[in-house]
């Protein structure tokens, strides 16, 4: 049985989904499920992969139960990727059939007679799979491999921490194709507690939320934007995706909410280290200690190093990723080198200074400059290109653009650049130079 199925026969009439002005109960939400893997099964989609396209609605919180449930590997796609390169990630993951959301949502599943077969389990059974993908270290995206051994590790981590209960409503505003916004309903669905979630991300309306729910989960960018248009009537909000400026922590508890800075990655299963709400002053900079079950160390030329020294940040634990489709299984128990630079403090507290590359981290995403480049390069009108990241008070790091051009507008070559990159990787601002310095390789 998986945490949905025992909240709809423990609380079948608690809220599990809530969204604008509707609600949708465990029960409910346990039907959706069930029709999703009748439609899996019934499709003879059983044991292949099943894409799903990540956007906020409560039908596709069905499908992230009811897609392992079909006994598929559940693998979500961010809806802002140009065609070609949605097209091959699915094809990367081995994906033979694609969930849309059905005209109707999840009233048309509702509405679906009878009780469909159940060939598998959603989360924390073994045998539920995910597969989300990230970005790599060169910049290709690279699909984690998630297990339902990995989601289970990971919301008791969270859970021992955070103390939330069946009574916690969590807000989700995070995409749900990225980990930071999956693991919402999980930890939901295991606390019977209820997801309100967003079809869109609006400042105004999310300060009025945050004193409404217990806790909510953002990135440094939109807890930004939330205390620039609003003063929230308090809350509790995870706060990762990124370093996180101590000036904006500042800010959130000035106007009354307990900001909790968390690290984690999608290899991580989200969350690894966080901030618990008692620790909020003694913490107050860093992303807390590891959740249980985690361990973190910091190690240098392949040596671990002492507290308050810079290095890199290694993490293992039962919520770390067997590892990427494609590449052999990580073994058990072996330490997972991060691509972030860190220390531990003597409290075992975990501070993030940033990518030990030259990654930009803009407004919770992650943009490789070099990709954006060679992208750039390839436009016929470019001769050379240089990107990088410059400090931003709205985004953390604004991505910017060095162009030399030839016969081409810098309105041009964005609007070119836009039909061929994710939103967060397009340029901020352009500036067109007469040439670079020549990049020497050793």
């Amino acid at each position: 049985m998986d945490w949905l199925a025992r909240a709809a026969e423990e609380r079948p009439a608690a809220p599990a989904v809530i969204f604008g002005d509707r609600f949708f109960s465990f029960a409910e939400l346990d039907r959706a499920a069930d029709a999703v893997a009748g439609i899996v099964a019934g499709s003879g989609l059983t044991g292949s992969s099943v894409a799903f396209w990540g956007v906020r609605d409560p039908s596709t919180v069905a499908a992230i139960w009811g897609i392992p449930r079909g006994g598929a590997t559940a693998v979500p796609i961010d809806p802002r990727l140009p065609p070609a390169e949605a097209m091959r990630l699915t094809r990367h993951a081995g994906v033979v059939g694609l969930w849309a959301l059905p005209d109707g949502g999840m009233d048309r599943l509702l509405s679906r007679t009878g009780r469909s077969p159940r060939v598998g389990w959603g989360p924390p059974h073994p045998e539920a799979r995910y597969v989300v993908f990230t970005s790599g270290s060169e910049g290709e995206h690279k699909g984690v491999v998630i297990t339902g051994a990995n989601i289970a590790a990971s919301v008791a981590g969270s859970r021992a921490r955070l103390g939330n209960g069946g009574d916690d409503a969590w807000l989700c505003v995070l995409p749900l194709f990225h980990v930071g916004g999956l693991s919402t309903p999980w930890r939901q669905a295991e606390a019977c507690g209820p997801l309100v979630l967003e079809e869109r991300f609006d400042p105004e309306r999310t300060a009025d939320l945050l004193g409404e729910v217990a806790y909510a989960s953002l990135v440094p960018t939109m807890l930004r934007r939330v205390l620039d248009v609003a003063r929230p009537a308090g809350g509790t909000v995870l706060v990762g995706g990124g370093p996180v400026d101590p000036s904006l922590l500042r800010r959130a508890l000035d106007a009354g909410i307990t900001p909790l800075q968390t690290y984690g990655m999608t290899e991580t299963t989200s969350q690894i280290c966080t901030v618990a709400p008692h620790e909020v002053v003694a913490a107050f900079g860093t992303a807390g200690t590891p959740i249980t079950g985690a361990e973190v160390r910091i190690t240098s030329e392949g040596a671990t190093v002492a507290p308050g020294v810079e290095g890199r940040i290694e993490v293992r634990g039962p919520m770390v990723s067997p590892g990427y489709l494609g590449d052999p299984p990580r073994p058990g128990g072996s330490w997972m080198m991060t691509g972030d630079l860190g220390a531990l403090d003597s409290a075992g507290r975990l501070t993030v200074s940033g990518r030990a590359d030259a990654l930009i981290i803009t407004g919770g995403e992650s943009v490789h400059p070099g990709v954006v480049e060679r992208l750039l390069r390839s436009h016929p009108g470019v001769v050379d290109a240089k990107v990088f990241g410059v400090p931003d008070p709205e985004w953390g790091r604004k991505v910017v653009a060095e162009i030399v051009i030839a016969n081409v507008t810098v309105a041009e070559v964005e609007e070119w650049a836009r039909g061929r990159l994710a939103p967060a990787a397009v340029p901020r601002e352009w500036r067109v130079v007469p040439g670079l310095p020549a990049k020497l390789d050793s």
